[in-house]
């Protein structure tokens, strides 16, 4: 099996291929202020974070993504130079690099290794020749570095300490060597000069008078005469650039002016608002209060990111944007202002994603009902919904085919704290919580349908499983108690208690009258549901297991194979006691999770951020392939084996695509 990523990539095994045509979710675009850009030369391709990652790939279309990876932290901040050959990220930690990459190749061109604890924003001037770097309040620091050598030009000490916003002035001076820039942060903005070829930098406090703002968002005017700078209050402010004086302030938004972009060249600008608004800043026409409340337009979030789409309606007068919001969304609409008695397209969704991380992806069976937009309504769709759960309490359901799409949301209270488990049926999805509960929700509406309080008390529900013929669920906890309840009437049948950890996986057999639960004690134990006993027990030699999946294609010699602490993979027969066979170090770090296909394909997730192809039979490595910026979650093959989610801790969840040829 080979596994083929954006691009092609050297196969293990000619007769497997797992290829990711599409990568569905990212969780820190959607929380980076600034954390997503349109590519300035192609009005197909946007830049966006994901995790330590950043991603780039056609604009509204699935496949096709390449991933500039360099981080082993978090990115927080992203900057896409004026003319598009260049992209900057920083990141939090102790490695708290800056990286200079080349756009056109997705190489790394320079690393910037000077802060520390973090990098909270980046900006590129205006000729691409000076990238200028913030560090967090713990680093306090500024540089200033020479884009085509990587080297320091000038350094000195932040201000404001907590800086929130960088920005360049349009205009260089002193023959191309002089370069205005200003910083935003709590109630101080700082208008610098730096003398590239003197290799001086400085800066000098703006007064505010009594006005106390925290600034969030600046930009310079197109004459680079004045620095207009968003408040968390949603005004915005305008400074001379030679007094570093506050001329006035003016409201625009009711949330944070969080984002601004320029229009027609700055001739007045959209301000992107906490609260979801977009609204216009004109500096020669400051809005009054009524003005602030009429928007351009109001999305599901509040707005993180705004960037224009260089296309043929750009030229035409008539240009798009792209925004992105903090609720995962991303969407493309016009730029200009609504007219009174015309009808203009409204803003079009481009996909959308959760904001927290992945803790559980499964499939529905085929004959799952998901509505109108499910797989089923859809003649040429084969694919079955995919029902993901973010560690916020958020609940999603996606229809894959022709492009994802989500068909279902939901949002359980936090009191619930996250899920931990999750088992899709036919009509409805069950979930289990932190808080002990077990959950149904409609898979139409994501309407709570039931609630089944205090099923496990003491530590939460860790793992659901449902009979075949759907008369009762079975429910694992985290105090290692395995639990039979009636479907119907939600009433306990049986307990068992024999494990001494979280219980991590339930599987009920094919007759219905056995189930399989793995626990964190390294046990596998096989129980009569008739005489309500144990009947069989294996037990891992070094390490607890996370995940255990069964092959029950032949009844008569049922085999297993265990995931966990120990980094391998142990392979067992259901009836005997030692194992088959053990792969030691399948992964470097510790596994995760574990899916098996319908083909006899073993998908396994771990730690160190990979995803893994194996074949069940023999134990054989088929694929291997760098997939999250986190830990891997879950995993979970679609009924025909052709398709593999893999769900992580970055907030991602991706789609691959599996191709046995035979």
């Amino acid at each position: 099996m080979g596994l083929f990523p954006p691009s092609a990539f050297s196969l293990f095994h000619p007769r497997f291929h797992l290829t990711r045509p599409r990568i569905r979710t990212h969780l820190h675009s959607a929380k980076v202020v600034g954390g997503m850009a349109a590519d300035p030369n192609d009005p197909d391709r946007i830049f966006y974070v994901a995790g330590s990652t950043v991603v780039y790939g056609h604009l509204g279309k699935t496949g096709g993504q390449s991933f500039l990876r360099g981080h082993d932290d978090d990115i927080t901040c992203l900057a896409v130079s004026p003319s598009g050959t260049l992209i900057a990220t920083g990141q939090e930690g102790v490695n708290a690099d800056v990286v200079l990459w080349d756009a056109t190749t997705g190489k790394e061109k320079f690393r910037l290794s000077e802060h520390d604890e973090g990098v909270a924003c980046l900006a590129f001037s205006p000729d691409d020749r000076l990238l200028i770097s913030c560090g967090i309040h713990a680093d306090g620091k500024i540089f200033a570095w020479d884009t085509e050598t990587g080297c320091i030009v000038a350094n000195g000490a932040l201000a404001p300490r907590e800086t929130n916003a960088i920005a360049f002035a349009p205009k260089i001076q002193r023959n191309g060597t002089y370069y205005t820039f200003g910083t935003v942060g709590k109630e101080e903005v700082v208008i610098w000069g730096c003398d590239a070829g003197r290799g001086l930098i400085g800066g000098q406090k703006c007064g505010t008078g009594n006005t106390k703002r925290y600034f969030t968002s600046c930009v310079f005017s197109g004459d680079s005469q004045e620095l207009y700078a968003g408040s968390k209050s949603g005004d915005i402010s305008t400074f001379n650039v030679q007094g570093c004086v506050l001329r006035n302030w003016s409201p625009c938004c009711k949330g944070a002016a969080q984002v601004f972009m320029p229009v027609d060249n700055g001739r007045y600008y959209l301000v992107g608002g906490g609260d979801g608004s977009v609204g216009v800043f004109n500096p020669h026409k400051p809005p009054t209060v009524l003005d602030a409340l009429d928007y351009v337009w109001e999305f599901e979030g509040g707005v993180t990111s705004m960037s224009t789409v260089n296309d043929d309606d750009f030229t035409r007068g008539n240009p798009k944007m792209v925004v992105c919001t903090s609720a995962g969304r991303k969407y493309v609409t016009y730029v200009k202002r609504r007219k009174a008695n015309v009808a203009n397209p409204q803003p079009r969704l481009l996909e959308e994603s959760h904001v927290d991380a992945i803790s559980l992806v499964q499939f529905a069976p085929v004959d799952a009902d998901f509505g109108d937009q499910g797989p089923k309504a859809h003649a040429n769709s084969c694919m079955q919904a995919v029902v993901s759960c973010g560690a916020d309490g958020a609940l999603k359901a996606w229809n894959l085919n022709p492009r994802p799409v989500c068909t279902m949301r939901a949002k359980v209270k936090s009191t619930a704290m996250a899920p931990m488990c999750v088992c899709v049926c036919d009509q409805m999805f069950m979930t289990g919580w932190e808080d002990g509960h077990v959950r149904a929700h409609d898979n139409v509406t994501g309407e709570l349908l039931w609630t089944l309080p205090d099923a496990h008390a003491q530590g939460g529900v860790t793992s659901i499983a449902v009979a075949h013929g759907a008369h009762f669920f079975a429910t694992g906890g985290a105090e290692g108690m395995v639990r039979i309840w009636d479907m119907l009437k939600r009433q306990l049948v049986s307990t068992f208690k024999e494990h001494r950890n979280r219980v991590v996986g339930l599987t009920v057999l094919k007759d219905d009258l056995h189930v399989v639960s793995a626990s964190r004690d390294r046990s596998i134990i096989t129980w009569d549901l008739v005489r309500e006993c144990r009947v069989h027990q294996q037990t891992q030699h070094v390490g607890g297991i996370n995940a255990c999946v069964i092959n029950q294609s032949n009844p008569d010699a049922m085999q297993m194979v265990s995931v966990g602490q120990d980094r391998s993979l142990s392979f067992w027969d259901l009836m005997d006691r030692d194992p088959l066979q053990i792969v030691k170090g399948a992964h470097s770090q510790e596994c995760t999770c574990a899916d098996l296909s319908s083909q006899g394909i073993l998908a396994t997730g771990s730690k160190d951020q990979t995803v893994k192809l194996w074949d069940f039979n023999t134990g054989r490595l088929l694929a291997a392939q760098h997939a999250h910026c986190g830990a891997v979650s879950s995993v979970t093959f679609s009924a025909d084996g052709k398709s593999l989610v893999s769900g992580g801790e970055d907030g991602i969840i991706m789609v691959w695509s599996v191709r046995v040829d035979r």
